[in-house]
């Protein structure tokens, strides 16, 4: 399990315990750092599967105990998975018929395991429609599937960003974060000269589900679609800037090298950690990132970094991408009421209509909440100050130029996604060309739609 270093977490076993005091005395005598752990979710009476990625935030445990505490009979099983396979333990647990009940839902697979039946549609459950007329459009619309039925509740959604260490960035000579991909090949170019970093920036180009980020941010930040409001790849067409974006990433990654070889093999949250201990200076990252940099006990460079708008072709930041993660009920479910209260209360309301764990959440996390009217909140109007050291006009401004991936409704994206990663990787290692790439990766995405 990931070591989140907010919450020291507890290796020992839970005290062995009478049988007569059943559940609830195990509650009352779990320590703080027990009730942090999984398996303190385990307790007497119906068992519900619970099925999540990681790293999840500190809150998700602890949150889930109280709500346990105040209904006896009830236990969780909690597993987790490293994001990468997330995916495919998943299928495999849908097609062997597993007896799950609420299951973690990445933006990019809800559309097509709701296509293949494997989850159950929430339409016309009390409760539901508040909670979404609460949350953003983009977390919204990441709860649906192809045939437009809402399958879960907003969990997680934030947007991403440019971060960057300002100290490096004033060594270099420049006041100010590019505006533009001229810009920044000029100022890591610069970087790179002092000898402060040999390779600056960071694309976090591995191929894995839930990456590519800094190029879905660069096409939109550019102006551009990857595909229509139909699902059909505009990619390849003449006046789409996906073709200059993926020769200017080539370059900086052969010619100019401002981009380690070893950024083909990072995803994003490796390039995270290597912000927070000051081994990387430049990269594109969400925007709770920087509670990690800036506010976390162990950040190496806490007050140094800060977030810009997503660089482009043309001479401003037009968009840039989010993401919005959703938690539903598997269509296996044999107890819908007990998973759906426990669902409304992780990733909604509690009992007294108030947004308890989402907002315990965002305050651990420094951000990804769904729900805007949280942000209003003191104690969270705080935290964003210290991540942005008071300066929070970009923070901000990303937000409302997010937009989600485009043709993640569709039952066939995440297997596009992968083919359309090892297309462009090739590409920018030179192995193949860029129109090339651009093509296959097109006529894959048409292939897959008519299948």
């Amino acid at each position: 399990m990931y070591h989140d270093p907010r919450r020291p977490l507890s290796r020992r076993r839970l005290i062995q315990i009478a049988a007569a005091g059943g559940a609830l005395a195990l509650a009352h005598r779990a320590n703080a750092q027990d009730r942090n752990a999984p398996a303190s979710l385990k307790r007497g009476g119906t068992t519900l599967q619970m099925r999540a990625w990681e790293r999840y935030p500190a809150a998700d445990i602890p949150g889930l105990n109280r709500y346990l505490d105040a209904t006896p009979g009830l236990s969780i099983e909690w597993v987790s998975t490293p994001y990468s396979r997330y995916r495919d333990r998943m299928i495999a647990e849908f097609i062997s018929q597993a007896p799950l009940d609420i299951v973690q839902l990445p933006e990019s697979e809800i559309a097509a395991w709701a296509d293949s039946g494997w989850l159950k549609p929430l339409d016309g459950t009390p409760g539901l429609d508040a909670l979404l007329a609460a949350a953003t459009p983009a977390a919204r619309e990441g709860v649906k599937g192809v045939d437009g039925k809402v399958y879960g509740l907003p969990y997680l959604s934030d947007a991403f960003g440019l971060a960057y260490d300002e100290d490096t960035l004033h060594k270099a000579g420049f006041d100010k974060p590019a505006r533009n991909l001229d810009e920044l090949k000029t100022q890591m170019l610069a970087i790179k000269k002092t000898g402060i970093d040999e390779f600056p920036l960071s694309l976090a180009m591995k191929r894995q589900p839930g990456n590519f980020w800094s190029l879905w941010a660069t096409v939109y930040a550019s102006g551009g679609d990857m595909f229509d409001a139909e699902n059909q790849p505009v990619f390849d067409k003449a006046d789409n800037p996906l073709k200059a974006i993926l020769e200017w990433y080539a370059a900086a990654l052969n010619e100019w090298k401002i981009v380690g070889q070893e950024d083909m093999q990072r995803d994003w949250g490796a390039a995270r950690t290597g912000i927070r201990t000051g081994i990387v200076k430049f990269g594109y990252m969400a925007q709770y990132a920087l509670a990690e940099f800036n506010v976390w006990p162990d950040s190496k460079v806490a007050g140094r970094i800060k977030m810009a708008l997503v660089p482009g072709l043309g001479p401003e930041c037009i968009a840039t991408v989010s993401y919005a993660h959703s938690v539903g009920l598997a269509a296996t479910t044999r107890n819908p009421d007990q998973a759906w209260n426990i669902l409304k209360y992780y990733a909604g309301t509690d009992r007294d209509g108030q947004f308890t764990l989402p907002r315990e959440r965002l305050l651990g996390e420094g951000g990804r909440s769904p729900y805007p009217a949280l942000y209003q909140d003191a104690a969270v109007k705080e935290l964003v100050a210290k991540m942005t050291g008071g300066d929070d006009g970009d923070f901000q401004k990303l937000s409302r130029l997010s937009r989600l991936r485009q043709a993640t409704k569709t039952a066939w994206y995440a297997e596009w996604e992968l083919f359309m990663m090892a297309q462009f990787q090739e590409a920018m290692m030179g192995r193949t060309g860029i129109a090339e790439a651009i093509k296959k990766s097109a006529d894959e995405a048409r292939r897959l739609a008519k299948a």
